[in-house]
Order: structure tokens, then sequence, then C-alpha cells
């Protein structure tokens, strides 16, 4: 991976932006380099960080379309494990927990997590 131009940090973008960047006429100080295959690590550390920029501009904005580049980076970080959105999905859905639909509160303290 090249080093960032001029200081200017290396963040993950989806996968469209370079057309939609690149169609605008002007794309700035930019160029774009999509990983290798082989190079999970960098990719799961570059889904890592941008999954931490998503979740803090969606607590922030509290918007769908912030709450939407959640979903869009779970889904690359289960790509990395070889599961589809639908598989994770799956995964979830046959926890025997259950998910967050009904929203149950606990109150008081249990062993199992007060870890």
């Amino acid at each position: 991976m090249k080093p960032s131009p001029h200081g200017y940090p290396i963040k993950l973008v989806r996968d469209g932006t370079p057309d939609i960047l690149n169609a605008s006429g002007d794309p700035g100080d930019l160029w774009y380099q999509r990983l290798e295959v082989g190079d999970s690590e960098m990719r799961i550390r570059l889904l890592r960080l941008k999954l931490t920029e998503e979740v803090g501009e969606f607590l922030v904005d509290g918007g769908i379309d912030e709450l939407s580049d959640v979903l869009a980076v779970v889904e690359g970080l289960a790509a990395t494990y070889g599961l589809s959105l639908d598989e994770l999905t799956a995964k979830f859905r046959d926890d025997p927990r259950g998910g967050f639909l009904t929203a149950v509160v606990m109150y008081g303290r249990h062993p199992e997590f007060d870890q």
C-alpha cells in the first residue's frame, strides 16, 4: 500500500467512491488502491477502523444513512470470515438469546455479565 499523500489519512471507502469522485471532474489529491485478496490482516484492520468511524457518526447523527453505513461495514467484515450478510443474519437469528427487537432491559447483577 502506498503511503498517504502529503500526510492525508488512508481510509477505507465504499467500492463505488472512486467512480463517483472521478466522475465529478475533480478527484482532488486522491488515488485509490484495492487491497490484494491475500491481505486479510490489513482489510480487517481497516474495516475495524471504519466500523468505529461509522458507529461514531451514527451515535452523533442517528440517521438511517449512518445506520446503513454501519451495516455496509458489517457486511465487509462478514465477508472476511467467508460469510454473506444473509448467512451472518441467519447466525444471529439462530441464537437462542434472540435479538434486540423487544428492548428487554436487565436490572441487577448476574455472574455471567460481571466480567
